[in-house]
């Protein structure tokens, strides 16, 4: 298969994740960061105002989750899986691994520092989730990591991607996972993921189904990586 780009430490295909997963060696990757599409938009029945749509709505989705959870699972060693998610999304992040026999061993909890628009009758939300999906043999090493971090953000997304995540969050989530490598994100979208592995010299796979934001993350990671690129 031919990368849409590659350089001595990132590979980026573009394709769907579940066309492209597959292909991947088992066994093969240290540590998979991404961040899904959240199950906004999952209507089938119902008005549509609901964003998620019915409890079945919800319950579809996880058959999604379960198969790409299951492809990831065979792709790592015994590292870890970190997946982002919101409250509407927990329930199917937790029912697709135990259908995919993961367990999820923590939730984190990503303070923005900053609160997003709602609708009248609801909290305006500050915060977002990441489920931690760990391997057998996975560890980490330091101690004093706690469930709530803060990082900044704000409405402005550098890249334009509406859900674009901060390079700085994306390296802490490497960091802490003391992996070598290489980091899988099978939901590429602008790149930071990619390039927040980059930065730390550890070799990186993505996966994009939008041509378009694998144009950007290639623009991106073809610059030179001093530090941090916002």
């Amino acid at each position: 298969m031919t990368p849409y780009y590659a350089d001595d430490h990132v590979t980026l295909y573009h394709g769907d994740s579940l066309d492209i997963l597959p292909t991947l060696h088992t066994q093969s990757i240290g540590l998979v960061v991404t961040d899904p599409p959240y199950i906004i938009g999952a209507v089938s029945i119902g008005s549509a105002n609901t964003k998620a749509g019915t409890w079945a709505d919800v319950m579809n989705s996880t058959r999604w989750f379960r198969d790409w959870y299951t492809e990831c699972k065979r792709a790592l060693r015994l590292d870890g899986a970190m997946t982002f998610t919101n409250w509407r999304g927990l329930p199917v992040v937790i029912k697709a691994a135990a259908d995919a026999e993961m367990q999820v061993h923590s939730v984190l909890i990503w303070h923005k520092d900053w609160i997003g628009p709602a609708y009248i009758n609801a909290l305006r939300p500050a915060y977002e989730m990441v489920a931690l999906m760990a391997m057998p043999d996975f560890t980490i090493p330091d101690r004093t990591v706690p469930d709530v971090w803060t990082q900044k953000w704000a409405s402005y997304k550098p890249t334009g991607h509406p859900a674009e995540k901060p390079v700085d969050l994306m390296r802490r989530l490497i960091e802490v996972s003391a992996t070598t490598g290489p980091v899988l994100d099978p939901f590429t979208g602008s790149g930071s993921t990619l390039v927040a592995a980059k930065a730390l010299g550890i070799k990186a796979i993505g996966i994009e189904a939008d041509e378009a934001w694998c144009e950007v993350a290639a623009k991106r990671l073809s610059q030179e990586v001093l530090g941090l690129v916002a």
